[in-house]
């Protein structure tokens, strides 16, 4: 019996040191190809640490450049082949391919509230005011939109992805803002104007012909610009000198968009900005001074435009009052279908048949209750709630870590940037442009190197 017992007791320690040489070899394998395993968050659950293959990057990359300079419409053999469209498929195929086998970034709120959003704005199309323009262009565009999303989560997974990411996306805005200035002062295009009441008009500078964007997108894409260079500023002699030149240019262009929105997004960066400062006074000062000192070089019809902001103006109070109408009329509007709404991607359609102009309801969240009614609305707010928390978490997640320099910058830019499209949120359209969704993507890639990789790894190591 002793025998039995002493054979038994080294059938058991062979078994649990083939069991640990199991555990050790698993290890082994996650870690030579890329992956580990961390406790599960409630906003992150097992990320796979390893990068993606450097083509799905790359390609990434491409299909930023050619969204924001719009090369299929610079270039007609591009635009022939759907360029944008097949680097979409091929980033998916390899997003795909490339998928761990963990639970991924699946499992995060966004996309959960993403993918019942999409689902709904299917289910609701044939009950909606017109479903043919929702299958035709509403969840194109949104797809489009929501690629930023994945795509960042799937192909941004180190620093140096994140840094590239942020080089090609800046490039970009940096030029969507420079052509339409240079065209200003090479062939005094406008591209835009705004009525100052009666016959008189303020002519506005947009984004160039082959842009998209109106005043208020340019200006949005100069605050954008304007912030992310501020927080790069300091990383490096180039940085430093991207900043110093192309600020004073781009709040030249600013100025020339008589956007008052912009206008305001500015003084929310400068007050976020004030805030995370370490020498709050100093920036703070000098902030006023630029503004001040550029507003004496303002036309007098520039001048008035962005004090009616504040009720001073005169020739242009008008249609600051106007806006207000044109919000009244938008949910008006959508109190004709309030439960489902007129369909994803309709609400110029629906103000030009029912409203009072040709144009989308300039409020994110009267857009998204012309579209998808009061059953969308909610979805969408929990999109945007759990983008703004994975955002404003960022702070708290890097603190315990030994991030770089740039992380830290970059979580800066992020949450400044959050607070500038809270407010633009307010006076413009969104449902199914891009930002709300890269932030998010963004988010996810940071607190994703942040959270420490080797949580279980003395456990899988049988320490």
């Amino acid at each position: 019996m002793a025998l039995d017992a002493a054979e038994q007791l080294s059938d058991r320690a062979d078994g649990d040191a083939r069991q640990g040489v199991r555990v050790r070899r698993r290890y082994i394998i996650r870690l030579v190809s890329g992956y580990s395993h961390e406790t599960a968050t409630t906003t992150a659950v097992h990320f796979p640490a390893g990068g993606v293959t450097t083509p799905g990057r790359n390609l990434y990359l491409l299909f930023v450049a050619s969204w924001f300079l719009h090369l299929p419409a610079r270039l007609p053999a591009l635009g022939a082949i759907r360029i944008d469209l097949l680097l979409v498929v091929v980033l998916v195929i390899i997003a795909f391919i490339n998928r761990p086998k963990e639970e991924t970034a699946a499992a995060t709120p966004t996309d959960k509230a993403l993918r019942m959003l999409f689902v709904y704005a299917i289910l609701a199309a044939p009950f909606v005011e017109w479903p043919g323009s929702v299958l035709r262009a509403g969840i194109p565009e949104f797809i489009k939109a929501a690629v930023f999303y994945y795509f960042t989560v799937a192909f941004v997974r180190s620093e140096s992805d994140l840094k590239a990411l942020l080089t090609v996306f800046v490039a970009c805005q940096v030029y969507r803002v420079l052509e339409p200035l240079y065209l200003h002062f090479a062939y005094d295009y406008w591209g835009s104007a705004a009525s100052m009441g009666g016959s008189d008009f303020l002519e506005r500078l947009s984004g160039s012909p082959w842009d998209v964007v109106n005043p208020n997108g340019l200006a949005a894409v100069i605050c954008t610009v304007l912030l992310f260079l501020y927080y790069m500023a300091g990383l490096s002699p180039l940085t430093t000198v991207a900043f110093l030149s192309v600020v004073p240019i781009c709040l030249y262009a600013l100025s020339l968009t008589g956007s008052r929105s912009g206008f305001l997004a500015l003084l929310v960066i400068l007050a976020v900005i004030v805030l995370k400062a370490q020498r709050r006074l100093l920036v703070g000062a000098a902030g006023a001074i630029v503004l001040l000192v550029g507003f004496q070089f303002l036309s007098a019809d520039q001048r008035d435009r962005y004090l009616s902001v504040f009720g001073e103006g005169e020739r242009n109070a008008q249609t600051a009052e106007q806006r207000i109408d044109n919000l009244e009329s938008d949910l008006a509007v959508g109190m004709r279908r309030p439960i489902l709404g007129y369909g994803l991607g309709t609400s110029r359609e629906a103000n030009a048949n029912f409203g009072e102009r040709d144009a989308p309801s300039h409020n994110i969240y009267l857009e998204v209750f012309q579209e998808l009614g009061l059953v969308g609305l909610p979805i969408f707010l929990v999109v945007l709630g759990s983008i703004i928390r994975a955002c404003l978490e960022l702070k708290r997640t890097r603190a315990g870590t030994d991030a770089s320099a740039f992380q830290p910058r970059l979580s800066d830019a992020m949450q400044v940037w959050l607070w500038m499209n809270l407010l633009f949120s307010l006076a413009s359209y969104g449902l199914s442009d891009y930002t709300w969704y890269l932030l998010g993507g963004l988010a996810v890639a940071m607190r994703r190197m942040a959270v420490a990789p080797t949580t279980n790894v003395p456990r899988a190591l049988g320490m």
